[in-house]
């Protein structure tokens, strides 16, 4: 194996993790709107043009670098794709996620935030959502009531929505608590839920 191309790799991913995190602390700082390319590559002490080596505009590095993220957390989900459906709805994965960036998040879920961002990040995660959890759980030549892109497009949705909520009111309750209510809400329905049954 040439060496070298071992080391370019790897000047690769700390040239793009630096603009990611310039970026992440870029926005917690000054909202999203409020920053540019320019700022970006200042903060990450990197070159204009080597910027455009690897990405687009901010958009694209933004999507890119959670992009990332969101593969991670959905390979460990692949990873345990033997497990009930229960316990995968219940995972505190993305809560945990979203605490790590909650500054982030805070900005980027709220006015400050980017709406083309927000709608960009639901359609990956329904897409996600459909080949890596419902596709392998669909037992073969069996069809769902409901196609798995409808399905898949309102789990996705719903996420986003709770994270919203729970990121704008500073995260009331702990990430485990949050996996524990989404699966009573996904698993169980609406109804069982206004019903007041005991969930325990």
């Amino acid at each position: 194996m040439d060496k070298t191309i071992g080391k370019t790799d790897r000047r690769i991913q700390r040239t793009r993790q630096a603009l990611r995190d310039a970026l992440l602390e870029l926005v917690t700082e000054r909202g999203y709107d409020n920053i540019n390319i320019q700022d970006i590559t200042d903060r990450a002490n990197i070159a204009r043009t080597t910027f455009y080596l690897h990405f687009d505009d901010k958009d694209d590095l933004l999507f890119s670098s959670m992009a990332e993220l969101y593969r991670d957390l959905f390979a460990r989900a692949t990873n345990n794709a033997t497990k009930p459906l229960d316990e995968l709805m219940g995972s505190s994965d993305d809560f945990e996620h979203v605490a790590q960036y909650a500054d982030f998040y805070k900005v980027m879920l709220s006015e400050n935030g980017s709406m083309r961002f927000t709608v960009r990040v639901q359609q990956f995660l329904a897409e996600m959502m459909k080949t890596h959890i419902l596709q392998p759980m669909l037992p073969p030549g069996q069809t769902p009531s409901v196609p798995l892109d409808v399905l898949a497009a309102f789990i996705a949705g719903a996420q986003i929505g709770v994270l919203t909520w729970w990121v704008n009111h500073n995260m009331p309750y702990d990430a485990a608590t949050m996996g524990r209510m989404t699966e009573d809400v996904c698993l169980k329905g609406l109804t069982y839920i206004l019903s007041g049954t005991d969930n325990a």
